[in-house]
């Protein structure tokens, strides 16, 4: 826990200095708070909407739109991922598809959602799982791919077949990279929900983002923005201490 602490401290001492000095920006005029907004009135901005219940109404949805887009992305990009790293043709005929996925502008293919599905929630899963499963899959495959032969050779001079291989020396060495790759998919997934809501909502972060931006109501916009980023850095700190955990296991005490 001392470590978990000393490694959080930093980000909170960087973090409320530029809170300070932006404040203090608004406070000496360097900044116009029309179009800033500053941290003690985004504060107020929460503290309001959490007391109407607008900003848990809110949340919630924008939390189940992209816990079910993201865990729909985690479930088929691992699968994907491991079959695609342990079988060469499986990577060659998955290969195209998953380079067109990742490099493409996904967003774009938000009209066709729409058509398919409609507006709402199913269009904002739809973005949100399309964004984070790529990078998921491409992470696990490289991991999966890149596991010393050395350890693998090993496995098997001990009678190990495939299967049992694959589940005990390749999967456990490629969890860095499996993590990793659904730190990046948090993100991207976010980035959908958000994209989503702000072309075709009703409710949601993304909604509420859009909606006082045309009010332009500054300060709860913002609000809405930093429940959005907090949202992020929690979701990825949570996988770098679960990745942390897995990872000593994998290693033992001795190491």
């Amino acid at each position: 826990m001392g470590g978990i602490a000393r490694g959080v401290l930093p980000g909170v001492v960087s973090f409320a200095a530029i809170a300070a000095a932006w404040e203090a920006a608004v406070a000496v005029g360097l900044l116009n708070p029309f179009f800033t907004s500053q941290p003690s009135a985004i504060a107020g901005s929460l503290l309001a909407q959490a007391r109407s219940g607008a900003l848990l109404d809110n949340s919630a949805v924008s939390l189940l739109e992209f816990g079910v887009g993201f865990g729909a992305a985690a479930v088929v990009g691992i699968v994907l991922g491991v079959v695609a790293g342990w079988s060469r043709p499986v990577e060659h005929a998955l290969d195209p598809f998953l380079w067109f996925l990742y490099s493409a502008p996904l967003i774009a293919f938000y009209p066709v959602f729409v058509i398919w599905f409609g507006l709402g929630a199913r269009t904002v899963v739809a973005i949100a799982f399309l964004l984070a499963a790529p990078p998921i899959m491409a992470s696990t495959l490289s991991g999966v791919k890149r596991v010393d032969a050395q350890l693998i050779r090993a496995a098997r001079s001990f009678g190990a077949g495939g299967p049992e291989v694959l589940a005990k020396v390749a999967l456990p060495a490629s969890v860095p990279m499996v993590i990793a790759g659904l730190r990046l998919g948090v993100g991207r997934a976010l980035t959908g929900v958000v994209i989503a809501e702000l072309f075709g909502a009703t409710a949601g972060l993304g909604f509420s983002i859009g909606y006082y931006g045309q009010l332009l109501q500054t300060t709860n916009m913002m609000a809405s923005l930093v429940v959005i980023v907090a949202l992020g850095v929690l979701f990825s700190e949570a996988l770098g201490a679960i990745e942390s955990r897995v990872d000593a296991w994998r290693t033992g005490p001795g190491h």
